[in-house]
Parts: C-alpha cells; sequence; structure tokens
C-alpha cells in the first residue's frame, strides 16, 4: 500500500477507540560517545492524552534514575493545534518539524542546562510498511541523523544513521501475553538492516518483518531466527540473528554496549545498544529492543531462574 504525507499525521481511529494508539520515535546514536538518544511520544488521540519519553543512555545505566537523561511525562493533553505525530510542539519543548513528507524531519528538545537537541532526519529508503492496510500499520525507517545536542553543557556532534518507526492501531493496556524482538544496525556508508519477530507460546521466534539495505534499496527478509544471551539478571549481553533472503541464510551477531530498562505502556523493554557483525564480516551499530507483557516477563524469569534483580 503506497504511502502519503498524510500518514505523517494523525489516522482514522477504525476500531477500539479506547485502546487506539499512534507513535513517532525517532532515535540518535553517537558511538564515539557510547550514547544513545531517545525521542518517544504516544498519542491516545480518542482520549485526548498522550505521554513522552526523552532518554540518553549509554554503558552502565540500565535503569532509569542511573542514565545519562530521563524525562517522562505520563499524561498531557494532546496539543490542538499539533497536525499530527511528526508535526507538533509540545509542552515539555519538544517539537517535530516535517521538512519532507515521509523523508526529512527537524527533531528539537531544550531542558535548559540539562539536555537539548537540534536534529535532522533525512531518510535513506522509503518507508518499509508492516501490515500497512484496513487502517491500521506500522513502519521502520534507516535516516542520517545530522546535528548537536548539549548535555549539562558539553556540546555533542551527532552524525549518525539510524531508525525511527512510526505504529497507528490499537495497544491493548491489559496484554500480558506478547513477548518481541527488534533488531537493527547500519554502518556509515548506509548497508544495514532490520529485523522483527514475535515469540509464540513455547518462546520459539517467529518472523515478522526484516530487510538488508544497501545503496538506498531494501531487500526483503524472508525468514529469521533470534536468540538472546542473558545475564543473571535476564538482561540481554548478545544477540544472534540467523536470517535468510532470497540469495541464501546469512548470520548476524551482535554484543550490547549500552542499556536502558524502559517501562512503557503496556510494555516493559530492554533497549540494548549494539555493536552488530554484519555476514560479510563488517561492523554495524543500532539497537536491540527485547519487549516484554510484564506477566510474561515475571513467568520467564521465573522458569528460567533468573535471580538478579
Amino acid at each position: 500500500m503506497a504511502m502519503t504525507p498524510s500518514d505523517d499525521g494523525f489516522h482514522p481511529v477504525v476500531r477500539e477507540p479506547e485502546h487506539w494508539a499512534e507513535t513517532a520515535w525517532f532515535a540518535a546514536d553517537v558511538p564515539d560517545e557510547d550514547l544513545v538518544i531517545w525521542f518517544y511520544p504516544l498519542f491516545r488521540p480518542e482520549l485526548g492524552v498522550m505521554s513522552c519519553g526523552i532518554y540518553v543512555f549509554g554503558p552502565g545505566t540500565a535503569e532509569p534514575w542511573e542514565m545519562q537523561y530521563y524525562r517522562q511525562v505520563w499524561q498531557q493533553a494532546i496539543p490542538p493545534e499539533a497536525k499530527g505525530p511528526c508535526e507538533l510542539r509540545l509542552p515539555n519543548s519538544l517539537s517535530y518539524e516535517v521538512l519532507e513528507p515521509l523523508r526529512r524531519y527537524r527533531l528539537r528538545y531544550d531542558d535548559a542546562g540539562e539536555f537539548s537537541a537540534d536534529l535532522t532526519f533525512t531518510a535513506l529508503h522509503d518507508p518499509h510498511e508492516l501490515g500497512v492496510g484496513g487502517g491500521i500499520g506500522h513502519i521502520d525507517q534507516f535516516g542520517r541523523l545530522r546535528g548537536t545536542v548539549e548535555l549539562r553543557g558539553r556540546t555533542i556532534a551527532v552524525d549518525s544513521i539510524e531508525m525511527r518507526d512510526r505504529t497507528w492501531g490499537p495497544r491493548r493496556e491489559l496484554k500480558q501475553k506478547t513477548r518481541l524482538g527488534y533488531s537493527y544496525g547500519a554502518d556509515r556508508d548506509g548497508r544495514g538492516f532490520h529485523c522483527s519477530v514475535r515469540f509464540d507460546a513455547e518462546d520459539t521466534s517467529r518472523f515478522m518483518t526484516g530487510f538488508f539495505l544497501a545503496d538506498g534499496a531494501t531487500t526483503e527478509l524472508l525468514d529469521a531466527e533470534r536468540t538472546v544471551e542473558r545475564d543473571a539478571a535476564g538482561r540481554p549481553v548478545a544477540v544472534t540473528l540467523r536470517v535468510r533472503d532470497a540469495a541464501g541464510e546469512h548470520e548476524i551477531t551482535g554484543v550490547v554496549r549500552g542499556q536502558m530498562t524502559l517501562y512503557t505502556s503496556p510494555y516493559v523493554v530492554f533497549v540494548s545498544s549494539v555493536r552488530w557483525t554484519l555476514p560479510d564480516g563488517g561492523t554495524a551499530y543500532g539497537e536491540d529492543q527485547d519487549t516484554w507483557s510484564p506477566g510474561r516477563l515475571r513467568a520467564y524469569r521465573r522458569a528460567e531462574g533468573f535471580t538478579a534483580p
């Protein structure tokens, strides 16, 4: 289904209005500084409210109080002048500006003296769609982030290839059976990959979507298997992806550089910054997002004997 500039805006609610949600997530990575930056607003348009998180994390900062920067607003009114998830200015100072629909965005934020950012995202390829149709959908898109951030008086230049995603559809607060894996990485030349899997009731990964990226073009993945090495608390320390495309099977391995534990709605997510080794031996930087419903994570930890906090 071909996307249009209107997909930068709010979508009509087609079902379950009490659960309908939209997101517009952007990330930036500074590998030389071991820093990852997240901008994550989540909207409940039918309820007129939203949440918004701004996070900066790196090695040794798994919990919110340990992170380089953490600000979470759980409930605020959606500004009536907001044109959509990608064109707005929030009371917490986060602003998104569409410079070119579906391609270029300016991201700004200012918490004086603590953290500020002025970044521009320029897409490397057309949005990659998952299940777009019938009024609901999800897209993933690599882009180059350029600009600066200021962290407690220190100015840091940003020039990295990172991901954004957009989701619109029902997101139920009472879910307790979800387990997902979302992995991606790219090198400075724009060669990279994305892979999303879900886990069935037996904790076997099932392929959802993914692609390889090279020279601004994407090649679809056809299948994938994801395995995770965990520490004593159950947090990922290494990830292996065995993927298949039309050319055959490939292995991608990743080592966790830093991590945050994200408590969001309605999931717990171990968000890891990862140094990936691509199938040709090249190095890429990106993330692994290990997503759980709280009840399923609790049961898994007990079954596997994870005891550390």
